[in-house]
């Protein structure tokens, strides 16, 4: 079933995180400074889905930085510093390790592929450079709070969630990226509200 977009009252968008003005969610956005730097390779895709969470990690981390990518071009090269870095992909796969095992090493950029699973998949079917990057996969994370969408993929996260609990993890500081999780459950509160309890119900309630 579609996602139902927010039927609101004006069309005025926020030009910092570019959502309907009546929904914008900016002011409550934390400011919080990771030690880890994050990178996000965003689906073109996702930029332009209603509620995409990656939004709120650029907007509220001091070291993030999101990319937009198209799956099927193939256009986007591994950056220079990316190279000099050695960043570790967050994304499961049978030779992946915990992302626990990252606490114990050196600092360096967490890499997030902001897509679908079957687009995900494509991108590093797509970039060699980046499905050869050291991969690390999140286990035992908490139930997804992202009430809005289903995924036929078992103990499934929203971007910013597998984000939050990465740098948890790694910096060793749990509950210190609950913020922005906060943002999220605002954001998909005020979409349901928006489309209706019943179908709500209807549509995304397990």
């Amino acid at each position: 079933m579609p996602l139902l977009y927010l039927a609101v009252m004006s069309r005025t968008e926020c030009q910092n995180c570019h959502r309907p003005s009546v929904v914008c969610y900016c002011d409550l956005l934390p400011e919080l400074r990771n030690q880890w730097p994050v990178r996000i390779l965003q689906e073109s895709g996702e930029s332009r889905h209603p509620l995409n969470t990656a939004g709120i990690a650029a907007l509220s981390l001091g070291d993030c930085q999101l990319y937009t990518v198209e799956a099927g071009s193939a256009d986007f090269q591994d950056p220079v510093d990316w190279q000099r870095e050695a960043p570790a992909l967050i994304y499961p796969g049978e030779q992946a390790e915990p992302v626990e095992a990252l606490a114990e090493a050196p600092q360096r950029p967490l890499v997030f592929v902001d897509a679908n699973w079957r687009k995900s998949r494509r991108l590093l079917h797509e970039m060699p450079w980046l499905s050869a990057l050291p991969r690390f996969a999140i286990h035992d994370a908490p139930p997804s709070r992202y009430r809005i969408r289903s995924s036929r993929v078992a103990d499934a996260l929203s971007t910013l969630e597998a984000i939050v609990h990465t740098l948890e993890l790694v910096e060793k500081v749990p509950g210190r990226y609950a913020p922005m999780l906060d943002v999220m459950d605002w954001m998909v509160d005020q979409q349901i509200r928006y489309m209706g309890k019943e179908v709500y119900q209807r549509n995304y309630r397990q």
